[in-house]
């Protein structure tokens, strides 16, 4: 192999990573908490990062672990359910990033839910 030929093989190896990286979205796509709520079905099953104040924290521990469950809110709220790090205080302004399921609960229902940490549940 010639000495300038590693440079274009190199090139080429990046340009194919670039493409790569730019066709898997990019992680977790941005909204608002009145997003969510006006339009659970664009983005359920979808991993999203939202930002917004928590109101009414409630932490509880379950068989996945501890959580804390709150409503994250702007013009609307949104539930979430946060696994790991639990603290979380009413009136504090945040950005969180999960997946997003328009309903979600095995015995009660609650709709337009962001999981964050835990694994996705199934329900």
């Amino acid at each position: 192999m010639s000495s300038s030929a590693l440079p274009n093989r190199f090139g080429t190896a990046i340009l194919v990573a670039t493409l790569l990286l730019a066709g898997c979205g990019g992680g977790a796509k941005s909204a608002s908490p009145s997003q969510l709520s006006s339009n659970a079905a664009d983005y359920d099953g979808q991993s999203v990062s939202v930002s917004g104040t928590a109101k009414d924290p409630q932490t509880r521990t379950t068989k996945r672990g501890t959580m804390v469950r709150y409503q994250l809110c702007d013009t609307a709220c949104i539930n979430v359910w946060q696994f790991g790090d639990t603290n979380v205080t009413d009136g504090s302004k945040m950005t969180v990033s999960g997946f997003f399921r328009q309903s979600a609960g095995r015995v009660r229902k609650y709709s337009n839910v962001l999981i964050v940490g835990g694994h996705r549940p199934n329900s």
